[in-house]
């Protein structure tokens, strides 16, 4: 008998996730509550229904440029240890609560430095959170296993450091490095030798386009 493609029993099914951006995924309460932590005083509105639409707004506007804006919010509050463990730690929550069983989640390291991190510090913290949520689904009878891809951003010229962190994190949870942000005036020949350094050490790299 074929299993009905239900909303419950597409929610019910295994699944594996293998895109998806830790600083895109936010419940816009915690952006509130982080703000107020923070003192980040950037948001469009403190209100979390309309904080909702406006990331929802700019998700579906179809440009790249607009879909991009709601990250200076998220990333503006994602800058301490604490911060990037619970935005990470709320991640394998929601993964899981959607029957999520594998999950490859990436981040840009470089953006969550603000406060003084280093890029090494801003890794540890989410794996750590990524940890605990694990844990955490795993006492509750859920099963999840979930990876980070660090990203560098293609107007930056810090990819061969980023590549470099992916190889030192490589065996602790970090299973790729990728390239992100606005394409126009950025081609990825500009990140040529951190893709040609993550190739000789037998790593795996993606590229964003389109």
């Amino acid at each position: 008998m074929t299993t009905p493609l239900t909303l419950e029993n597409i929610q019910r099914a295994p699944k594996a996730l293998l895109h998806d951006h830790l600083d895109g995924g936010l419940r816009p309460a915690t952006v509130v509550e982080l703000a107020a932590e923070v003192g980040y005083d950037g948001l469009p509105t403190t209100d979390i229904g309309e904080l909702a639409t406006f990331f929802r707004t700019a998700a579906h506007s179809g440009s790249l440029v607009r879909y991009l804006e709601p990250f200076a919010h998220t990333v503006g509050v994602m800058q301490t240890p604490e911060a990037l463990h619970r935005v990470a730690f709320e991640c394998v929550e929601d993964l899981a609560a959607d029957s999520v069983v594998y999950a490859e989640i990436r981040f840009a390291p470089e953006l969550h430095i603000d406060g003084g991190l280093s890029l090494d510090a801003v890794v540890d913290a989410v794996l750590a959170g990524f940890a605990d949520g694990e844990k955490a689904a795993a006492s509750a009878g859920k099963t999840i296993t979930v990876r980070c891809l660090v990203t560098a951003m293609r107007h930056a010229a810090r990819s061969r450091e980023i590549a470099e962190l992916a190889i030192r994190f490589r065996d602790k949870g970090v299973v790729g490095f990728d390239i992100a942000g606005a394409e126009a005036g950025y081609p990825p020949t500009r990140h040529l030798d951190a893709f040609e350094y993550m190739r000789n050490n037998n790593a795996r790299f993606t590229i964003h386009a389109g």
